[in-house]
């Protein structure tokens, strides 16, 4: 597979200009490699024969974009670059295997610590991430925040793009997919405090299908290709 790393690493310098000092330094590919490197096995052994491969991978990817390097390279590189870079280190981790690494990709982009129930008047919250709160705060800062170009923030819909994408993988019927999607919005919008649907999140669960599909015969397509323009 073509190491998707190089070419966002080489648009990311392009759009800065090559510089003498960016020649003398450590490229953001070869920092980005090592960052990769080191967030892998982040579930000890033998703890790790007890996880499966999609949530082992996850929390490695989890470790991977709160790692100094990959910050660095969010501050410097256009959103959708940085979003065809956590695609593309979640490919390379699972040897690609498509099912896992769009798991690993929404894992590793959850973008909630937690979700606010609320049941028969009480409410309590239900933790989706174990990490402390300042490495989910530092690692939520390094998801591309403007994904789709609008002033709102996107880093939640990340984790919608390539989880829909997981669906279309694993169930195959878009119609389910599309059904699951939905499902999610009114549980939130029902469940949850303060909770609504949101059209924005249908949008992105929508291109994620849609990728999901076209990524089957096409492991390098970028997932950037697939991003549409909010309605």
């Amino acid at each position: 597979m073509i190491r998707l790393r190089y070419l966002a690493a080489f648009v990311a310098l392009a759009s800065n200009g090559c510089s003498q000092s960016n020649i003398e330094k450590p490229s953001p590919a070869l920092k980005l490699e090592q960052a990769a490197r080191d967030a892998r096995h982040s579930i000890q052994f033998p703890f790790s024969l007890l996880v499966p491969q999609t949530i082992r991978l996850g929390y490695d990817m989890r470790e991977y974009i709160a790692s100094p390097e990959f910050g660095e390279y969010d501050s410097i590189a256009p959103p959708e670059i940085v979003f065809d870079e956590i695609y593309g280190q979640a490919v390379e981790y699972a040897h690609g295997d498509l099912p896992v690494a769009f798991f690993a990709a929404a894992y590793g982009s959850i973008e909630h610590e937690s979700i606010p129930f609320q049941f028969f008047g009480k409410e309590f919250d239900f933790s989706l991430t174990n990490e402390s709160h300042a490495l989910f705060l530092l690692r939520r800062s390094h998801l591309p925040r403007h994904l789709y170009h609008t002033p709102e923030g996107d880093e939640d819909k990340i984790q919608h793009f390539f989880a829909s994408a997981w669906l279309k993988s694993t169930l195959g019927m878009d119609w389910l997919v599309r059904l699951a999607g939905r499902g999610v919005e009114v549980g939130e919008k029902l469940l949850t405090v303060g909770g609504f649907e949101d059209p924005r999140d249908i949008h992105a669960n929508n291109d994620g299908l849609r990728f999901g599909a076209k990524a089957e015969g096409q492991i390098n397509r970028l997932p950037s290709a697939g991003l549409t323009p909010n309605p």
